[in-house]
């Protein structure tokens, strides 16, 4: 009895904590003391109050009933609400975790005892709270159209609960691009590109809640597709905004800690969801090629996750030593999770095979257009490229540079595969002889040549040339990658690390 009133507490205990999040108390309380979000909110409320005297004067002159006021004001709030939203919120929330990310500034991020994930949470909880704010000031100007004709009050409610979901998302990726480890000067260009990104978001998100409030959703919502698409969407947008939870919080944990572990965890579940998702919607709709939209996204991650495992250290703490299984049975498993690039790398090679033995099988056993020959070769082609360049790299920096920090791989390999492609159109630009159709002759090794090449004699070279890179370069790492399969063990049997870079 006294263990399961001890394990009720700690249950109430758990809930209790993230209820009272001090991160959400300190963040709402500092923003509401903010002169940027008291004079954003009276901004914004100025600005609709005034839009919405306008339409209703300039109707006060027109002799005849216009039907349609209350969807042309819904269609200018909405215009308003997201301008405001996507652009600040985001803006205010990415800047304040930046600036505690700051070395210089000791501040939550570095002196306290709360988790990692309670932190990133607190954070996230407010930016949402903070969108609530705006989004309840902006109801009733929206609800009294609905009184003005043009529009549905479940119009309003379901674009009002996209938008909301939108920006929160906005506010997820805000913080973990704040999150990087990146100096001021790095941290101010993201602040522009963010600003550029706010704009680009903004035009088709409106587009689309305009679209959303001509077709009528009130008239939608009876049907069975539209819950499907609505909530796979939702499913999509909610998986997404983990993920970079799950990065933000890696991002602040400390170097000693296990940061793989729960982010390779969540993308592999997000993997194998995704992969399910498409399948079902080709059995649904006996389609094949619906479940490219889970085969290129899955290359385009895996490239961006080779460049982030190559750069992993090479030498485990002894936080993360302590926990590798004793079993030897489970410690392979273990291997592609920890923390260390050699794992990651075979981790990552079998999403990709796994990934395209499905698409084939997919492919020949369901109708609707079966991948050509020249696709599979690019698809190929490209994640061969992909890992050669990420071993060649890892190979340049574990043997020529073992003194520099191994978060300069990704970055080698960057430069490396750039280099190779730039290299021969700035030698044709001097020598006066540079075209679109020596851009596309056939340039061993250069990515971008792979996917503008139009001759299939060309993708059949590229393709052999890959994958005898790839085996050289796989030959060339065998060492080192046995040596980090041996060095796997539990902290008591394990050699404690040497060299540079060793972590405490």
């Amino acid at each position: 009895m006294s263990a399961k009133l001890a394990s009720l507490k700690s249950h109430f205990a758990h809930w209790r904590e993230w209820e009272l999040n001090p991160i959400v108390i300190k963040e709402l309380r500092q923003g509401v003391r903010s002169w940027a979000v008291t004079g954003m909110l009276m901004l914004f409320l100025v600005v609709l109050f005034l839009t919405s005297l306008g339409y209703l004067i300039s109707e006060s002159f027109d002799l005849g009933a216009n039907l349609q006021l209350g969807g042309q004001m819904f269609s200018a709030f909405v215009v308003i609400l997201a301008g405001a939203s996507v652009f600040f919120i985001p803006l205010y929330t990415g800047i304040r975790v930046a600036a505690e990310r700051q070395e210089n500034n000791l501040d939550l991020l570095y002196v306290s005892t709360l988790s990692p994930a309670r932190i990133i949470r607190g954070k996230f909880l407010c930016s949402a709270y903070l969108v609530l704010l705006f989004f309840s000031a902006c109801m009733p100007f929206m609800a009294f159209t609905n009184l003005l004709r043009g529009i549905d009050l479940p119009t309003v409610f379901f674009i009002l609960a996209f938008l909301f979901l939108i920006v929160c998302a906005t506010n997820m990726v805000a913080i973990f691009l704040a999150c990087l480890p990146l100096s001021r000067p790095f941290k101010f260009l993201f602040v522009l590109y963010g600003i550029v990104q706010s704009a680009v978001i903004i035009a088709p998100l409106v587009a689309y809640a305009l679209e959303l409030m001509r077709s009528g959703v009130g008239a939608m919502m009876a049907g069975r597709d539209f819950w499907i698409g609505t909530l796979t969407v939702v499913g999509v947008g909610v998986a997404v905004t983990g993920l970079f939870f799950v990065l933000s919080v890696a991002l602040v944990s400390p170097l000693s800690a296990n940061r793989a572990l729960p982010v390779r965890i969540y993308l592999t579940a997000f993997w194998l969801l995704g992969g399910w998702l498409s399948v079902w919607w080709v059995v649904q709709s006996s389609n094949a090629g619906r479940i490219l939209f889970w085969t290129y996204p899955t290359l385009g991650a895996v490239v961006l996750a080779l460049l982030v495992t190559v750069s992993s250290s090479d030498q485990l703490s002894l936080r993360v030593r302590r926990k590798i299984p004793a079993a030897r049975l489970w410690r392979p498993l273990a291997f592609l999770f920890f923390n260390g690039a050699a794992g990651g790398l075979v981790w990552l090679a079998g999403i990709f095979v796994v990934t395209a033995l499905m698409t084939l099988t997919i492919m020949s056993t369901f109708p609707g257009g079966p991948m050509s020959v020249d696709d599979r070769r690019t698809y190929l082609t490209l994640a061969m490229y992909a890992f050669a360049y990420a071993l060649t790299a890892l190979f340049l920096q574990r043997n020529f540079l073992p003194r520099r920090p191994s978060k300069l791989t990704g970055l080698i390999a960057i430069l490396l595969a750039g280099g190779w492609a730039l290299a021969p159109a700035i030698f044709l630009f001097f020598a006066n002889r540079l075209s679109w159709k020596s851009v596309e002759g056939l340039q061993l090794g250069n990515v971008f040549n792979v996917l503008y090449s139009r001759d299939t004699s060309q993708l059949i070279w590229h393709e052999y040339f890959a994958c005898g890179w790839l085996i050289l370069v796989v030959a060339l790492n065998v060492k080192w990658f046995l040596r980090q399969l041996k060095n796997f063990r539990p902290a008591d049997n394990a050699v404690p690390p040497q060299g540079v870079g060793a972590e405490k």
